[in-house]
């Protein structure tokens, strides 16, 4: 067996991208890892290792299978074995949806590599071995399928009992080993991982106590603030929503701790992705002055709905915003059936607005405001009176009285094409074998309401709900939270963080809100009071940064009537002095990605150690052909670590000082010192035609932008959409050339 420590994985796949060669004659991986044999187990000894460390171990055929393929393969399959790792450490085990996890007692099973790698179907079978120890036993295929009972039956724990009594002789060679080299200073920054991208930007290595002083009037209230109403907090980008929320769910621990009044606060902290969700659980452990933050239950929502039900499903999408992008493309192709097949009998007898919906092309506003209008339906009306494609369905959804709050499907073949788009839609989902964010909620809001639920609702419920990015949430989502209260007859104490910026509705659509994109509004019962505070100062940028973001945040309300809970005035100061303006640079359309590349590399060498810098794509596109120029000789020796979906943002704990390379939508979370934006590269309609697309390109490029904190530079062609945005703030004076 290969066996690692926490430590000697994380520092091993370090080396990977820095060190195709990887060991030395003596062993060493690195200064800081060596490798040692002790009998027919290969360890891997970190130099701060000790008797109490946790050890990894692989089984010989797995690391064949690793080590079959490229280097970058290599490090792929190793860092899910890292972060499967971390997660049975910390039960309930919770993964990307993605990873397609399967658990059976103390055994797991998940996808090895990302889909786009994984033809086969490969999976790690691994097993928590108890004391902090854990075995990859084995690696499975699509034609080699075994069940994790079968498993449990049939395995022999002979050789990992064998490679854990071997641990303490290659403990003490390794640290023999250790004595007789010193290790070398480090002349680079060591890593551009998650501590210096997120966590660690976010709290400039503050603990609890060191924050106060640093607060504002604002948050000092919101810390002092009873909950006695659910509690809204608004704020654009680098406002610090996040921080003041872990701040106060620290300070109820804190509060409960110092009482003898009763055991500790149940406390939930709902983020919308995985990424988030770990990157706010290591920003609590490192806030957290008295150990007490594993009280704090951090985990995406879809993630509750399955484990306090104990079920396994395979969800549509990385998460719910995610889920709902897919989801609208799934409407958009039942719509597009419909009006090749059998329009012609709708056409005269449909409303207005539906009828333009069909005829529209998919990217125009008003398909994308029937396939808004779509989703909700089935979310709100068909999941919620439990619709399915079924002998006498749509006569039931017919005959249902419709409400003030429903989308305004007037006439009866208004709620036919739904239905048969509903069954194009349902079919699909079928064939994917998977189900949608809304259809796994309605199926918890289902189970909360049940008897069993409030039986268990005093000792699984919570005292405390913290909710991130609430701005994401839909209204059947928001629904659930007072159910999650561990007191059914008291008021929900809820703290909601969100960005007024960023509209679901308009993420997705990049349309104004009217009435066919508003929800129910059916977020509480009870007609429950929300209090909101708006933070009333950006922290993030440098001064500079700051007016270019103002700027584009006070030009989209021009395009976008956002109403309700999203009307807010971004705060007119804020930021430190900078390096300087943000600098715009205009080129061919072809020269971009290259001529942006080695901008971005040029500041790389420059920057110090505790700088990062990132190449960020406002569009999906803008990153395939960043992506392509990579591939050009000119690049092949500098490093560069790809994050092409949220999931990727792990790989920051392990690659080398590098150029972090991303597009706006899975940025989310993370921060820069220097942020090269490239925008327009990937054609002249890459973001959809007319006013819709405008709307949605200044979301993306707000996304992108605001992930800068001292120093800017755009990139743009001479011509197009995003051409004209930049070239407006250049007249605004917000940016150089």
């Amino acid at each position: 067996m290969k066996a690692f420590t926490r430590a000697s994985l994380s520092s091993y796949l370090q080396n990977f991208y820095a060190d195709p060669d990887h060991e030395d004659e003596d062993g060493f991986v690195s200064d800081n890892v060596v490798m040692k044999e002790v009998g027919k187990s290969t360890y891997y000894v970190h130099r701060e290792d000790t008797e109490a460390s946790s050890l990894i171990l692989i089984e010989e055929f797995p690391w064949e299978v690793i080590h079959d393929g490229s280097e970058y393969t290599a490090a792929r399959f190793l860092e899910r074995v890292d972060r499967g790792a971390q997660a049975m450490s910390r039960p309930p085990v919770s993964l990307p949806p993605g990873w397609s996890k399967f658990s059976y007692e103390n055994l797991l099973a998940f996808f090895a590599l990302p889909r786009n790698m994984n033809p086969d179907s490969l999976r790690w079978i691994a097993e928590s071995l108890g004391n902090g120890h854990y075995c990859f036993w084995d690696i499975t295929s699509r034609n080699d399928r075994v069940s994790l009972q079968r498993f449990r039956t049939e395995r022999d724990l002979t050789p990992a009992n064998m490679t854990l009594e071997g641990y303490p002789a290659a403990l003490e060679a390794a640290r023999a080993s250790f004595l007789r080299r010193a290790p070398k200073p480090q002349r680079v920054q060591n890593s551009v991982d998650l501590e210096r991208v997120g966590t660690g930007a976010l709290l400039q290595n503050r603990s609890f106590s060191e924050w106060m002083p640093y607060l504002t009037d604002t948050q000092r209230g919101i810390l002092a603030s009873d909950l006695s109403n659910p509690l809204k907090i608004r704020g654009a980008a680098g406002t610090g929503k996040t921080l003041i929320l872990q701040l106060k769910a620290l300070k109820e621990l804190y509060q409960a701790d110092d009482s003898t009044a009763g055991p500790l606060p149940r406390i939930l902290y709902l983020t919308h992705s995985w990424a988030i969700a770990q990157q706010v659980e290591e920003a609590f452990h490192k806030l957290d002055e008295r150990g007490l933050c594993d009280q704090i239950e951090v985990m995406p929502l879809t993630f509750l709905c399955q484990w306090l039900r104990n079920t396994e499903l395979e969800v549509l999408g990385e998460d719910s915003l995610d889920g709902k992008q897919q989801q609208m493309q799934l409407i958009d192709t039942a719509v597009a059936r419909i009006k090749e097949h059998t329009w012609g009998s709708y056409r005269d007898h449909v409303s207005d607005w539906v009828a333009d919906g069909v005829e529209a092309e998919p990217d125009e506003p008003e398909r994308l405001r029937l396939c808004w209008a779509l989703l909700r339906e089935y979310a709100e009306v068909f999941d919620t009176h439990q619709i399915k494609p079924s002998f006498n369905a749509l006569e039931e959804y017919r005959g249902l009285s419709r409400r003030s709050w429903m989308v305004p499907l007037d006439t009866l073949m208004d709620r036919e094409l739904a239905f048969a788009a509903y069954r194009f839609y349902i079919k699909d989902l079928i064939d994917q074998h998977q189900l949608t964010t809304d259809q796994v909620v309605d199926d918890f809001r289902r189970y909360l309401e049940t008897y069993t639920w409030h039986a268990l609702r005093e000792s699984l419920g919570y005292d405390l709900i913290f909710v991130d990015e609430f701005h994401l949430f839909s209204d059947s989502e928001r629904y659930l939270l007072h159910h999650l209260t561990r007191e059914a007859e008291e008021h929900p104490r809820l703290i909601m963080a969100m960005d007024p910026f960023q509209s679901i509705f308009v993420l997705l659509t990049g349309l104004s809100e009217n009435e066919l994109s508003r929800g129910s509004g059916k977020v509480f019962q009870r007609n429950q009071t929300v209090d909101s505070i708006d933070l009333e100062k950006v922290h993030r940028f440098s001064t500079q940064v700051f007016a270019f973001v103002q700027y584009l945040h006070s030009s989209v309300p021009n395009m976008v009537e956002m109403g309700h809970d999203w009307e807010y005035q971004l705060p007119s100061t804020g930021g430190e002095a900078g390096e300087g303006m943000p600098h715009i640079t205009f080129a061919q359309r072809d020269e971009l990605p290259m001529t942006a590349l080695r901008a971005a590399f040029e500041q790389l060498r420059q920057s110090a150690e505790d700088q990062r810098v990132a190449i960020v794509g406002v569009g999906t596109g803008d990153l395939e052909v960043i992506k392509k120029a990579l591939d050009d000789p000119e690049f092949s020796k500098k490093s560069a670590v790809l994050i092409e979906g949220r999931d990727d943002i792990d790989r920051l704990r392990y690659s080398r000082r590098a150029l972090i390379v991303t597009a706006a939508q899975y940025a989310a979370g993370l921060q820069f010192s220097h942020v090269v934006v490239l925008g327009g590269a990937g054609g002249l309609h890459e973001y959809g035609h007319g006013g819709s697309a405008m709307r949605a390109l200044y979301s993306q490029f707000y996304l992108a932008v605001s992930r800068a904190e001292s120093h800017l530079s755009v990139f743009a062609p001479r011509d197009g959409e995003f051409s004209m945005i930049v070239n407006n703030a250049l007249e605004a004076g917000v940016a150089r050339t």
